[in-house]
């Protein structure tokens, strides 16, 4: 048994380090509205609020293939140059030796068209630290010697001198987001550079650009006499969102389609993550089901959300656990406020 767990670590490994054999994705996040700056930097310092995400992810815990993502995120406005500023920082693991942390800054431009519609602009640069602890690793040289009745040992295949412990890059992404009275539409693409995120000397690791489509709408199931994005508003909304994600990478594409339902100050949001349409034996053309409850009152919100996993792993995978955390802040930094300004509204989900 234990030999049948070392070779099938060595093909874990090989299927990890190789570039040849699998292009990794983006993470993917079911609650993508309670980090927007990670959709797209256009979301930076919208509807002239400020606020702070937390979002943690857990996926597939009952496997040895597990993957957990967090980030934190902040945003302030400063309406006077109708701008907002951005900060990330990411952090997901894999294979509980392969890490990944991003720290990033981010500019949005906002300009509003008319009383009730507005288009926003933005960009971000980002320093990437990806690494891998070799030492957990098993090569073929150690299930060798323990095959022939020797230890488990160091390994001193050579293949190892090919290997770095880390590789460091520039990643650069842009995005814009126009808003019209209560419906918005975004677009984003990441990684605009392309880098190379190869940990093996000498070869290539393209991070291939990332492209994605935001869309929805808000329907009001009351009017509100309070002022827009107030905490009074929000307090009292009635409404349901439906929205779609859609998400291209390479050969790889993905969808979420599914509806936000607002009760304040409860939150109940379902949707599929797949593509309908596509082939069902790709691997993301069925992905998941995911439900959401949330929970907001006031300026702060808090979020639960569990995948369903309906792709070949299945329910034993145990799918994913994610939670968010948000607060806003009604604040604006700029040192006067803005001549005959008119206050822009983005109504998009705040999970």
């Amino acid at each position: 048994m234990r030999k049948i767990v070392l070779i099938f670590s060595c093909l874990c490994t090989l299927v990890t380090l190789s570039p040849w054999v699998v292009r990794g994705q983006d993470p993917t996040l079911s609650q993508f509205y309670a980090a927007p700056l990670l959709i797209s930097p256009a979301f930076a310092g919208v509807n002239q609020i400020s606020k702070v995400n937390f979002n943690h992810r857990n996926q597939w815990p009952n496997l040895n293939a597990n993957y957990q993502f967090s980030s934190i995120t902040a945003d302030i406005s400063v309406a006077n140059i109708n701008s907002g500023f951005g900060f990330i920082a990411t952090t997901d693991k894999q294979f509980s030796n392969l890490k990944t942390t991003t720290l990033g800054l981010q500019y949005a431009y906002h300009l509003t068209l008319a009383e009730e519609s507005s288009v926003s602009f933005g960009m971000e640069g980002a320093y990437v630290n990806k690494g891998i602890d070799y030492s957990s690793l098993v090569f073929g040289d150690q299930v060798s010697s323990l095959v022939s009745g020797g230890s488990l040992g160091t390994s001193t295949d050579p293949i190892l001198s090919q290997f770095k412990p880390n590789v460091n890059y520039v990643d650069l992404s842009a995005g814009a987001l126009f808003n019209l009275k209560n419906t918005w539409l975004g677009v984003s693409a990441h990684h605009l550079n392309a880098p190379n995120k190869s940990l093996i000397s000498g070869s290539n690791d393209i991070l291939q650009t990332k492209y994605s489509v935001q869309l929805g709408t808000k329907i009001l199931f009351e009017d509100s006499y309070y002022e827009q994005n107030s905490a009074s508003e929000r307090n009292r909304e009635k409404s349901i969102s439906p929205v779609m994600h859609y998400k291209h990478q390479g050969s790889f594409d993905q969808m979420d389609l599914g509806a936000y339902l607002t009760l304040s100050p409860l939150v109940i949001g379902a949707w599929y993550r797949g593509i309908p349409l596509k082939n069902s034996r790709n691997a993301s053309a069925r992905e998941a089901f995911v439900a959401l409850l949330g929970y907001r009152q006031d300026n702060f919100s808090i979020g639960y959300s569990y995948d369903m996993t309906i792709s070949n792993l299945g329910l034993p995978s145990g799918g994913a656990h994610e939670i968010s955390i948000a607060y806003l802040f009604d604040l604006d930094i700029s040192i006067k406020k803005p001549y005959l300004k008119i206050k822009r509204s983005l109504s998009c989900p705040k999970f």
